[in-house]
């Protein structure tokens, strides 16, 4: 790549956030949410005003507010494509329903405003998001069928779905108890966005999958005269519990040929998960997309993706398959409760809530979900990655194994968490002060176990001995405590996240052990071992600030 991970601003993110939250019906202005995100106020009120235009929130449409809307509005033609309405938004791009002449077939095309395509960034990360696609072959994943410019506009051409995201879908089954259809689901699409021009649409054809909604229909007496006839394809009941694991099964199928490719989606939400009319869930939007290789390379710690369902070692620089499939068991979770897993509006509540891996137990919220899937959306949202599945391969398996009435293997290493299982912190407490017990031992008996010989080299050597175990010791205890290694916290560029309360008063004990541990230090003349704590000691006063 010819650009680097950290110049990526945050601004994408933000954006996704506002989208998500308009259409989830929340009342916000562009000017009430740059008060929330002072550090990007006058960026956000200078570019979200357009953005907001071209994502075209309301029913009625966008207004138009200058030319390029007007001419977009009037069926532009980009190249060989004549774009007929606005769809929805990815990242940056805005996806019309566009017609390719030279094939007479229709496309899904993603456009980048012009404003953005004149930004060298946004347009190579615009169109790395084709090149990563382009790689990429699978029935699961909406593949890249053409790339280049028109009009001083990037472009790119997607098969299109004709379906829903799975957001719409969560909030749909909140919003009505009834069943929803393939056929609802087409109607949608069919009426949603802005219409441009009026060209017919050809029909697409039937396509079975074993793992699509529509499987366990007759498709052979269906096949022919489906649609003639209006009877769905399939249906989603709210307790279609087997059919929500199909449509997990079939996005963990589409990460792992992702994964095998070296690739991690890293914006995996519901609303870039597209459900079909044939029951086929597509995987789409990988603007944020990065292989393992340049990820190790660039060794980034920003924070890209939508805030909800960014797993909390993400905040921390970690990211890997395990990331992705923690997104997918929080798609499937919000699918059973027919809303978001984390419901905080404040941006450091719910930063804090993913952090700390506070999510409720699923069954807590709807009891009817059954326990082997509860089971399953438990082990994929775990805070550890290591007590996650550590593939999607394993993912499926439970996942297929549940909707064929197997029995999926018990939880035996993860608890089904509430607020209570954060009874550990009064045994760090107990071992912070046995540690502080230990600390004033040895101060007492300094010179019974350092005495001043005429071998004082052999007797400085064991006093630095005992101190870098006692170093050893203490970042140990900040180890339990964060949950994090320290050697890794003081490498590390990101932003730091405030303390929770419950943390702060451990964290000061620690403090002071540090400050304790360098005084004794001193007469060592261990300049190495000095600078080592140092560090710790600026870095966590920084952390309490």
């Amino acid at each position: 790549m010819s650009y680097s991970e950290t110049q990526r601003d945050p601004l994408e993110l933000l954006f996704s956030e506002y989208v998500d939250r308009c259409r989830a019906g929340e009342q916000i202005d562009v000017a009430s949410f740059a008060n929330e995100n002072p550090e990007l106020k006058e960026e956000i009120l200078e570019l979200f005003p357009t953005l907001a235009a071209l994502e075209s929130f309301k029913k009625q449409g966008p207004p138009i507010s200058d030319v390029d809307q007007q001419q977009i509005e009037s069926g532009l033609q980009m190249g060989e494509y004549q774009l007929l309405r606005e769809i929805g938004v990815g990242g940056m791009g805005i996806v019309y329903e566009a017609f390719q002449k030279s094939i007479q077939r229709r496309v899904a095309l993603k456009v980048l405003p012009r404003e953005f395509s004149r930004q060298k960034d946004r347009r190579e990360r615009f169109m790395q998001e084709a090149r990563t696609v382009a790689q990429l072959s699978y029935r699961n994943i909406v593949p890249i069928i053409d790339f280049g410019e028109a009009d001083q506009r990037c472009f790119f051409a997607m098969r299109l779905v004709e379906g829903v995201g799975l957001d719409w879908v969560v909030l749909r089954r909140n919003q009505n108890s009834e069943p929803i259809t393939s056929n609802e689901v087409l109607d949608h699409f069919q009426q949603q966005g802005v219409p441009l021009t009026g060209i017919d649409k050809e029909t697409d054809e039937d396509d079975n999958d074993e793992d699509s909604l529509a499987f366990e229909f007759d498709y052979a007496a269906h096949s022919a005269t489906q649609r003639a006839k209006q009877q769905p394809r399939w249906t989603l009941k709210p307790d279609s519990w087997k059919q929500i694991a199909r449509i997990g099964v079939q996005a963990a199928r589409a990460l792992e040929h992702a994964h095998n490719a070296g690739i991690l989606h890293r914006d995996i939400k519901p609303g870039n998960l597209l459900l079909d009319y044939e029951g086929i869930l597509w995987i789409t939007d990988f603007g944020l997309a990065k292989s393992e290789k340049e990820l190790s390379i660039t060794g980034t710690n920003d924070v890209v993706g939508t805030m909800r369902y960014i797993s909390p070692e993400r905040f921390h620089g970690q990211v890997d398959a395990r990331s992705d499939l923690y997104a997918l068991g929080l798609t499937l979770f919000e699918l059973c409760i027919n809303r978001p897993v984390f419901n905080q509006t404040n941006r450091s509540e719910l930063m804090r809530s993913i952090i700390e891996g506070i999510i409720p137990a699923p069954r807590s919220i709807n009891s009817k979900i059954p326990r082997g899937l509860e089971a399953i959306l438990v082990k994929a949202t775990a805070k550890q990655p290591t007590q996650r599945y550590q593939s999607a391969a394993e993912m499926i398996q439970d996942l297929r194994a549940f909707g064929r009435g197997l029995e999926v293997k018990p939880i035996t290493q993860i608890k089904v968490r509430t607020k209570k299982n954060r009874n550990w912190l009064p045994g760090i407490t107990i071992a912070l002060l046995l540690l502080c017990l230990l600390e004033a031992y040895l101060l007492a008996n300094y010179r019974v176990l350092f005495p001043r010989t005429p071998q004082v080299t052999t007797s400085v050597q064991m006093k630095a001995g005992a101190l870098d175990q006692r170093l050893e010791n203490l970042d140990r205890m900040y180890n339990q405590v964060t949950g994090r290694a320290i050697s890794t916290d003081l490498t590390r560029t990101s932003p730091l996240l405030p303390l929770p309360d419950n943390q702060r008063n451990l964290m000061q004990t620690l403090l002071n052990l540090y400050r304790q541990l360098r005084k004794d230090n001193e007469q060592t003349g261990s300049v190495f071992t000095i600078e080592d704590i140092d560090n710790r000691i600026q870095f966590i006063r920084k952390l309490l600030s």
